[in-house]
C-alpha cells in the first residue's frame, strides 16, 4: 500500500544498506571530500555508509535537507486521502508547486529552502581539499530542486523519476546549476 511517507522517520532498511554501498563503488574516484545528508536515519546511515566506505570525515546533517513536510497526510495511504478529502487530493493533482496539506508545506517552499541549502553547500565547497560534494536527501526536495536547477515548472516535478540510491550530477559555478556535467 503506497503512503506519503516523507518525514517519518524510518531507519534504513536492507535493501537501503545495499544501495549504500553500491552507490560508495559508483562514487569512489570523484574527489568528495564531504557528504551532506537530511538528518532522517534513512538518508544519515546511507550518508554514514558511504562515508565510511570512502574514507570520509563524518557526515554534516543539515536540517534543510528533510523532506517535503506533508502535514496531516504524512504516513497516510494514498487511498485513505483519496477517501477522506478528495477534493484536497484532486486540488494538489492540478497545482502541485502550491498546494500544501494541512500543517504541511508546499513544494514550492520545499524547493526554496532546498535551493538555499543546496546553495550554501556549494559555496562551501570550494573550503575543502577535494571540492566534490555529495548531498543524500529524499525525492521530493530532489524533485523540487532539480526543477529550479533545469528551469522546468515546479508543478512538472514528477517528470523526474528519483529511484532509491539514485545519483544525480549537478555543477556549481559562477552562481548558476547546471544538471547532467
Amino acid at each position: 500500500m503506497k503512503r506519503y511517507i516523507a518525514r517519518t522517520d524510518l531507519p534504513l532498511s536492507p535493501e537501503g544498506v545495499a544501495q549504500a554501498e553500491q552507490a560508495a563503488v559508483r562514487l569512489a574516484g570523484t574527489g568528495i571530500g564531504v557528504i551532506y545528508t537530511s538528518p532522517l536515519m534513512r538518508c544519515s546511515r546511507f550518508a554514514e555508509i558511504i562515508a565510511g566506505k570512502l574514507g570520509l570525515p563524518p557526515v554534516i546533517a543539515i536540517p534543510e535537507l528533510t523532506e517535503i513536510n506533508m502535514g496531516s497526510w504524512e504516513y497516510r495511504s494514498v487511498q485513505e486521502i483519496k477517501n477522506t478529502v478528495p477534493e484536497a487530493y484532486k486540488i494538489r493533482g492540478r497545482t502541485m508547486a502550491e498546494f500544501s496539506p494541512e500543517g504541511g508545506e508546499s513544494f514550492r517552499r520545499c524547493q526554496t529552502r532546498a535551493v538555499q541549502a543546496i546553495t550554501a553547500i556549494a559555496a562551501a565547497g570550494r573550503d575543502f581539499r577535494r571540492p566534490e560534494v555529495c548531498i543524500i536527501t529524499h525525492a521530493g526536495l530532489i524533485r523540487s530542486f532539480l526543477c529550479y536547477a533545469e528551469s522546468r515548472d515546479l508543478n512538472d516535478l514528477f517528470y523526474y523519476q528519483v529511484p532509491y540510491g539514485g545519483i544525480f550530477t549537478v555543477n556549481y559555478e559562477n552562481g548558476q546549476f547546471r544538471t547532467g556535467v
